[in-house]
């Protein structure tokens, strides 16, 4: 009667379905269809205490074979239930029967209606192992001659993870398509999942796919994410993964959240799958390391782009849609792409790209400036990171619009006029990143008349001209006078962090013969009307005529100084 599977009643079959897969198969019409494996088969293992095998697997060694089994026990009684006294055994389809050492984190006892797992494993001098049919409990009375052996319980294991490398460590595993959301075989949950992302970034020491992964929990209780990773695959290698959350992960009932696997790869490798392997550690009696038990589950095509979704149409000026999940911007912070330009650096040797967003705080309080990152990516996926301006403002004030600049370092070959611009969460999988947001839109060509976008102003050039004066040395000095109209738009605050102009005396050799900075804020701010700029931080004792004046605007950045050229007056 032990051996045969509980079925003899409704609340039974209840009761086995909440220990193998938290009624999983219940939901899976209300989430689009995900991948359920059939409810695992529960054993009597006492009158009150029930068996399920939640992972057991045969992987290689260096010397041999590691052989691991996870087993789950439930405690349907109303009193605590010591764990009988046994050894774990498996048996191979030829017979021969190996011992497997129990963990000394295993339960020996489980409280009324209590879930215990018990993990065991043991290490072969051999690569010979053969197909695993069945797993026993096996009470040994050593006091005994010849001693007993008792089989308290036999299951046949019907899957079982035979590990390795490439294509051979997917035998045996259901295949999944990219983005097809799953639950984990033989795991004690509810949760769902859908990979979401992948993303290969370089790091100091070496290449890094980063993978996002969406939980959800469609039950009606809050569940922590178990224990599992995931690893990438190529034809011949596997390469494996850590989750980038440290502490526990824990959905309420229908809530989403992310989780992230950094997987280190090597340089140039071509991968095939994601594998999702579910872990548990064993911790061996009498002291040493414990190690961790990884059981293959689940395999998932690798997407054939990298990733999220294709990036969205984008008129300037907008509100950005930023992921509904994402912690970077709050819900009340509205923000807008007002700028977008590329243009060339004479003398650089590069182009310099520029956004300029706009951040407006729609609720009644303040809220914190968010910190995210960029990227602008061109058709063909090459990718420039961009650098955000060094001081911004720490709070947004309720009603009030604030800017914030990126600068992008730029080649000469670069002839797109179209980019993805992609703006990035530093924080959930630090130290990767992940996509909050992508949008897809196109350069702005430099004005060719005399007014000049600088969101949030308004610029007018009327006249810009350059006067000269001798010093007692008999060198030459320069000012500029320059006529201008300045407007700029309402409810949007310019402090010190703003960018400033530039301006730039170049003789006709091509020397920068003075220069001098302005900004829109203070006390020698620009101001709409006539007035005059003293460039005396360069003096020379050759005069050049005629003149030519560069109009830049310049942005500080931890990478130095960034600057977009405005204007040219000859």
């Amino acid at each position: 009667m032990k051996n045969k599977p509980w079925k003899y009643s409704l609340t039974a079959i209840m009761l086995g379905a909440m220990i193998v897969q938290g009624g999983t198969a219940v939901w899976a019409a209300d989430l689009a269809a995900p991948s359920v494996s059939a409810p695992t088969v529960n054993y009597g293992l006492t009158p009150d205490i029930r068996a399920a095998i939640k992972s057991a697997a045969v992987t290689p060694t260096a010397s041999g074979s590691q052989l691991a089994v996870t087993v789950r026990l439930y405690n349907g009684g109303a009193v605590q239930n010591r764990v009988p006294e046994h050894e774990l055994r498996v048996q191979t389809a030829s017979g021969v029967s190996y011992t497997l050492k129990p963990s000394a984190g295993n339960k020996e006892a489980l409280q009324p209606k209590e879930i215990g797992e018990l993990v065991y494993m043991t290490s072969v001098d051999s690569k010979e192992i053969g197909q695993i049919e069945q797993l026993s409990f096996v009470n040994v009375d050593i006091y005994s001659y010849p001693k007993v052996e008792t089989t308290l319980l036999a299951m046949p294991t019907k899957s079982v993870w035979y590990g390795g490398t490439g294509n051979t460590a997917l035998q045996n595993l259901e295949n999944l398509a990219w983005g097809q959301a799953f639950t984990i075989p033989g795991v004690n949950s509810g949760l769902t999942y859908s990979p979401v992302e992948v993303s290969m970034q370089n790091t100091a020491s070496g290449r890094v796919a980063v993978v996002t992964v969406l939980a959800s929990n469609p039950g009606a209780g809050r569940e922590t994410v178990p224990a599992f990773r995931m690893d990438a695959q190529s034809e011949l290698k596997s390469y494996e993964g850590k989750r980038s959350e440290v502490d526990p992960v824990t959905l309420e009932a229908g809530e989403k959240k992310y989780i992230h696997f950094a997987i280190p790869v090597e340089n140039g490798v071509s991968l095939s799958n994601l594998l999702v392997l579910s872990t548990d550690t064993f911790v061996p009696k009498g002291g040493g390391q414990a190690t961790t038990v990884a059981t293959g589950k689940l395999a998932i095509a690798w997407p054939k782009e990298q990733g999220n979704s294709a990036a969205a149409p984008y008129t300037i000026g907008q509100p950005i849609a930023f992921d509904a999940l994402t912690k970077v911007v709050d819900k009340s912070t509205e923000v807008s792409l007002m700028e977008l330009h590329l243009h060339e650096n004479p003398g650089e040797g590069y182009q310099t790209a520029v956004a300029k967003f706009k951040l407006t705080n729609t609720s009644t309080t303040p809220t914190a400036t968010p910190a995210f990152l960029s990227e602008l990516v061109n058709a063909q996926g090459v990718t420039y990171q961009g650098s955000r301006q060094t001081n911004v403002t720490t709070m947004l004030n309720p009603g009030l619009s604030y800017v914030v600049s990126y600068s992008y370092i730029v080649p000469q070959t670069e002839d797109s006029t179209s980019f993805s611009l992609k703006l990035l969460d530093s924080v959930a999988a630090a130290p990767f990143t992940t996509t909050i947001a992508a949008l897809q839109t196109d350069v702005q060509k430099e004005e060719t008349d005399s007014t000049i976008s600088l969101y949030p102003f308004d610029l007018k050039f009327n006249d810009v001209s350059v006067t000269t004066q001798t010093t007692a040395q008999l060198m030459y000095t320069y000012k500029f006078r320059l006529d201008l109209d300045i407007k700029q738009k309402e409810n949007v605050v310019v402090d010190n962090n703003f960018s400033k102009l530039k301006f730039e005396i170049v003789d006709s050799a091509g020397h920068v013969v003075g220069s001098k900075d302005a900004s829109f804020t203070g006390v020698n701010k620009l101001i709409s009307g006539k007035q005059m700029l003293d460039a005396t931080n360069i003096t020379t004792d050759q005069f050049s005529y005629p003149f030519t004046v560069n109009v830049y605007e310049t942005i500080e950045t931890p990478n130095g100084t960034a600057k977009r050229l405005l204007k040219v007056i000859k």
